[in-house]
């Protein structure tokens, strides 16, 4: 299975905390003071579960995310992933919690945001390799394992595959343990 496009999802301790307005200011900073290439920030709150304040970048896109009622910030990789299953899956994964211990130290937010670093959520945007069928739960499992072995030890998180055919795949991790953003970017 050739993955490219893997999305993530951390959510938020306080979802009240996370307003779409100050994303918007903070995302903007982003754009001149950093190594990814950003391209522009656009509004969505007007679109009902989903994104609301989006990140536009040529390798990945941010966004405050409400899709399923639930506030999270939502990583999205665009560009093409070297390695195996389980690098790209550690890769992505790698990118979205740098991006949330970011946000969590901008000055701007003085401190307010915190992320459940004890549940996160993938999900891969391309139905026609990862169609949301068990087999593709099947064929990820031991990469994802691997990787969430790493961040959270043996037996400390549990996976929850959310079948629905109208959406795509994604799969739910819930630990156990909770760990400072810091230390689960040092763990991957």
């Amino acid at each position: 299975m050739n993955l490219q496009k893997i999305n993530w999802r951390i959510f938020f301790k306080d979802p009240a905390e996370a307003r779409p307005d100050d994303f918007f200011r903070v995302f903007n900073t982003w754009i001149p003071d950093s190594p990814e290439i950003f391209i522009d920030v656009a509004d969505y709150q007007h679109v009902h579960d989903g994104p609301l304040t989006v990140l536009i970048g040529h390798f990945a896109d941010y966004a405050l995310d409400e899709t399923d009622r639930r506030r999270g910030l939502l990583y999205s990789c665009k560009r093409s992933l070297e390695g195996d299953t389980g690098d790209k899956i550690r890769t992505t994964l790698a990118s979205v919690l740098k991006a949330a211990d970011r946000l969590v130290k901008d000055p701007f937010f003085e401190g307010r945001l915190h992320f459940l670093t004890n549940e996160l959520e993938l999900i891969i945007n391309d139905r026609a390799i990862a169609p949301n069928e068990d087999e593709t739960f099947s064929a990820l499992s031991p990469d994802l394992n691997r990787v969430m072995k790493s961040l959270y030890g043996e037996g400390g998180y549990q996976f929850n595959h959310l079948k629905n055919p109208k959406k795509r795949f994604a799969v739910r991790i819930a630990s156990t343990k909770t760990f400072s953003l810091p230390e689960l970017i040092q763990k991957i």
